[in-house]
């Protein structure tokens, strides 16, 4: 083999051989290869990286990622790291550090062609998304770096956070599985306001407890959070900025058009002031086994938060409903006795099949009546997964029938605990936004788990305030622009409180203002958006850690090394688009394949066993019945069966029926957090002088309906 193939076979091990094998990559380190033919041997290593939250301004997060390098051959070397960066985030400044010491970048240009650049100066780009949705990423290229010497990048970036009750949050990307040359855990840090301080965060759900730094694993998505603080009481539920970005011109000219992108979110609402608060904890099997735990630990603060003159009532509901404290009583939400009855009763309970929460809001109406409050706040606590069988406007007229006093106002609260949610929020197609819109109730989405008082610790500060004042979905939401300017891609048609909305398009001709309307509970609201000009992030970066002229550097612009060739750009692009979309692993989705397995083992033998036993009463018995079910996350949230097509009416049968339809149960789709439903037919034929006999059609097209699909993030 000549030098040439072997090097280049060299290249295709040590560079494409991970895609091939199976492990995933994000995040790139590159180097020459036809340089260091060594296999087994990395000359430029990742030895730290970390994350550091250094604030948020307005509606970004300042985000710091600070990546250590080290030379550990003989030889210069040059390198080209390629980093998955945070959703919507913007890269707009460098610097780069030797010996501990800072040296700050500058902006620079891009050059067309490859080429090779003055020794120690390190070049940085924002890459913006191949595909919408996908992660932004960033392309940092070294040249010469020195034999046996480290160094320290930090890319400094703005990103928009998301707001979860009482903590700002921004989600970091994963790394990858395969990490090659990169540095084995992922340090993050978020900085106080003052220097020395030491602030609480979490990272995922562990808290800081005064530690400065937190460790993660980079192959996995992680969530840091730190406490946000209410900066006005007096704010607009509906918050929102515009920003515009002006199209490069001489100087003198002015603009004649460019780029805007609209940032939109919710903010704090009025809280309520309830004489009586109704919990109404999800119990079906879609739950996490601790939820009842965590939530009530979380609840047991917002009781003591409360006035002692309220009064409290809990309901537990899957497939059915019922109370946990007898009839008739409803006491203090300072009484811990009752509450002690009931954590033991939701711990002696089990989870279960079913998800009916219009059976749970028609109990928790008539213990209202029962109680004759006059404003009550029923807060309800479910993983957010509802049938969409039973309509959101029929659970509120069931809700509403149930008062008998019509002069009462009940507030309502959902608070959703989904981990697969808290990665993208909940989207305005969600049953659980749908049922909130109806209802005009107040969400939020939440981990009790991060909340949860531990023992010997307190309440955790601001948590009751932020809970109380969650608002309520917006719905209608409707964008008003000039003609002269247009969105990139249609708005959605809702916001649910955490998620922050940003919208991009362009204009020509003066900067426009964007009109924002929408529904709050039912109630008109609108917003205008006066454009902001804000300073476009540079092309591309320079710093320099040796001697080099950086402004040469500057002028010279941003290239990549000549041995960057296509082959390894397709890798680095390949890794932070899997980055993006679950790092090449999917999440077990669930397919008619697997439907038809289930159905053969837990439906129809069940329901051959109550048509062997209905024949004992009725030899003529026979027909077809539909057995329809709602799964979500494997689990069986609504089931009925059609037996229209039998030849007459057996009630024990039909009873048996149902019960073979509730005992489905699909292991494989907890991950699954889509809401399908399934139509299953089955032929039930009569003896007619021989044995009995049963066949089942074979799902095909519209018998597995997807009735919501979410991204997966």
């Amino acid at each position: 083999m000549s030098a040439a193939s072997r090097t280049l076979a060299v290249a295709a091990a040590l560079v494409l051989g991970p895609l091939v094998a199976g492990p995933a990559r994000a995040d790139n380190l590159h180097i020459d290869v036809q340089s260091n033919p060594e296999r087994n041997f990395i000359p430029v290593q990742e030895l730290a990286y970390e994350a550091i939250v250094a604030g948020v301004d307005g509606y970004k997060v300042d985000l710091r990622l600070r990546v250590t390098l080290h030379n550990a051959s003989k030889r210069r070397q040059d390198a080209v790291l390629s980093l998955a960066l945070p959703r919507d985030a913007e890269l707009f400044g460098l610097a780069v550090a030797r010996d501990g010491t800072w040296s700050p970048g500058r902006a620079a240009g891009v050059a067309v062609e490859p080429a090779h650049r003055a020794s120690g100066t390190v070049f940085a780009r924002a890459l913006a998304p191949a595909v919408a949705g996908d992660l932004p990423a960033a392309e940092v290229v070294v040249f010469n770096l020195e034999p046996e010497t480290t160094i320290q990048l930090e890319l400094q970036l703005k990103a928009p956070p998301r707001l979860r009750a009482d903590r700002w949050e921004i989600e970091l990307p994963s790394r990858g599985d395969d990490r090659w040359g990169l540095a084995p855990e992922r340090r993050v840090v978020v900085q106080g306001a003052r220097p020395g301080d030491i602030p609480r965060f979490w990272l995922d759900d562990r808290a800081s407890d005064g530690a400065g730094v937190l460790l993660s694993r980079p192959e996995d998505r992680s969530v840091v959070s730190w406490p946000y603080k209410h900066v006005s009481k007096d704010r607009g539920i509906l918050d929102g900025h515009l920003e515009i970005l002006p199209d490069p011109t001489p100087p003198g000219v002015k603009a004649s058009g460019g780029r805007f992108r609209a940032y939109l979110r919710l903010g704090a609402a009025p809280p309520p002031r309830p004489d009586h608060v109704v919990v109404v904890l999800d119990r079906s099997r879609s739950t996490a086994p601790d939820l009842h735990r965590d939530a009530f630990a979380a609840l047991t603060g917002l009781f003591d938060e409360l006035p002692p003159t309220l009064t409290f009532d809990a309901i537990s509901f899957a497939r059915t409903a019922r109370p946990l404290l007898p009839d008739g009583e409803f006491p203090s939400v300072r009484d811990r006795g009752a509450r002690d009855r009931v954590a033991a009763a939701l711990d002696a309970g089990a989870r279960e099949q079913g998800t009916d929460l219009a059976a749970a809001l028609a109990l928790a109406g008539r213990r209202i009546a029962a109680r004759d409050a006059r404003r009550p706040l029923v807060v309800v606590i479910t993983d957010g997964m509802l049938p969409a069988g039973i309509g959101a406007q029929q659970i509120g007229h069931v809700f509403s029938d149930s008062l008998e006093n019509k002069s009462t106002r009940p507030e309502l609260l959902f608070i959703v605990d989904e981990p697969m949610m808290l990665r993208g929020g909940i989207t305005p197609q969600h049953p659980i936004t749908s049922v909130a819109t109806a209802l005009g109730a107040r969400i939020s989405l939440e981990s009790l788990a991060q909340h949860a008082r531990r023992s010997g610790g307190e309440p955790p500060e601001g948590l009751t305030e932020a809970l109380l004042a969650a608002p309520a979905v917006l719905s209608d939401l409707e964008l008003q622009l000039p003609r002269r300017a247009a969105l990139d891609e249609p708005a959605p048609g809702g916001l649910v409180a955490g998620n922050v909305l940003v919208v991009r398009g362009r204009y020509t001709g003066a900067p426009p203002s964007v009109g924002v309307r929408g529904k709050l509970a039912g109630v008109r609201t609108s917003r205008t958006l006066r454009a902001v000009a804000s300073k476009p992030p540079p092309a591309a970066l320079v710093a320099s850690f040796g001697v080099s002229d950086l402004d040469r550097a500057a002028a010279d612009g941003f290239t990549r090394p000549p041995w960057f060739g296509l082959n390894q750009q397709r890798v680095a692009r390949l890794g932070i688009t899997w980055a993006g979309r679950g790092n090449g692993d999917e999440r077990g989705f669930l397919d008619e394949k697997i439907f038809r397995n289930y159905l053969g083992i837990r439906v129809f033998p069940r329901a051959r066993a109550c048509f062997n036993k209905a024949l004992t009463r009725d030899q003529q018995l026979g027909g077809k019945v539909v057995f329809e079910l709602e799964v979500g996350k494997g689990e069986v949230m609504l089931a009925r069966v059609d037996t229209a097509g039998l030849n007459h009416r057996e009630p024990g049968f039909e009873a048996c029926l149902l019960e073979a339809a509730w005992a489905l149960e699909i292991p494989a789709g907890r991950l699954d957090d889509q809401i399908y439903r399934l139509r299953y037919p089955v032929v039930f034929n009569p003896p007619a002088g021989g044995r009995p006999a049963m066949e089942d059609d074979p799902l095909g097209p519209g018998t597995v309906e997807l009735l919501l699909g979410l991204p997966n993030r």
